[in-house]
């Protein structure tokens, strides 16, 4: 049985992490093929959005600690971190992602959600940074996402207290999109998906990069880029005019 699959709902692609005996936790398998679907994704003129799940009781518990203290894994996991850098390849994808969270999310778990630009979660998931209790650094992106997510001082608590709050609480420290019934999920997720997509794909795929990279660009060089797109995404318009 494969750690991760992918199946599609007319135009978005829904992938689904399938470990549940292990909680989702990330080995060296799940996290190269969870690259090799998102880098397939990425290429495919079909797929217009994406929705990233956990099969089970929970969306992901982070990384499989049991993989820890062979020198073979070791070497192998940072082998293929470097070679297939799976946390700047979610960033990076030019699709709108969203990442359905129920039952928990934890380390590694939550800092993949946070690199979706859309978190849904059911009412209760439990979501947690524990790595800094540990005597660990959150090692898929946290303490990058963390802070555009949230404000400084309540992402210092967070990443440093190892604290464990709810989607509820998540919600409203801005780290939570939507809080959904567990029931409607998956469907409300689908169908916010396909609103955002539905007018036309390829302007929310440039909204979306301006909105998410804008921030890593002094202002000037943002607004600028922001006027190249719009005059692009006219003259896309002006070529569907049926005259």
């Amino acid at each position: 049985m494969k750690s991760v699959h992918m199946e599609k709902d007319e135009n978005i692609a829904i992938i689904t992490l399938n470990r549940p005996e292990q909680l989702n936790a990330f080995d060296v398998e799940m996290r190269d093929q969870l690259y090799e679907i998102i880098a397939a994704i990425r290429d495919d003129t079909t797929v217009d959005a994406v929705i990233l799940r956990g099969a089970g009781r929970g969306f992901c518990a982070g990384a499989d600690l049991t993989e820890f203290g062979t020198q073979t894994t070791v070497i192998r996991k940072r082998r293929i971190r470097l070679q297939h850098d799976l946390w700047e390849e979610i960033r990076r994808l030019s699709k709108p992602i969203a990442a359905v969270l129920h039952g928990f999310a934890v380390g590694s778990g939550l800092e993949m959600a946070m690199l979706c630009d859309f978190r849904f979660a059911s009412p209760g998931t439990k979501l947690a940074l524990p790595e800094a209790q540990l005597g660990m650094i959150p090692a898929a992106g946290g303490t990058q996402s963390l802070p555009r997510l949230l404000r400084h001082g309540k992402a210092l608590d967070f990443a440093l207290g190892g604290h464990r709050v709810t989607a509820e609480e998540g919600y409203q420290m801005g780290m939570i999109s939507r809080i959904v019934p567990e029931e409607e999920l998956m469907q409300d997720t689908i169908d916010y998906m396909k609103a955002v997509v539905g007018q036309n794909a390829k302007t929310a795929s440039w909204i979306k990069s301006l909105v998410a990279h804008g921030m890593d660009m002094p202002l000037a060089q943002g607004l600028a880029r922001e006027r190249v797109l719009v005059a692009r995404s006219w003259t896309q318009r002006s070529k569907k005019v049926d005259y």
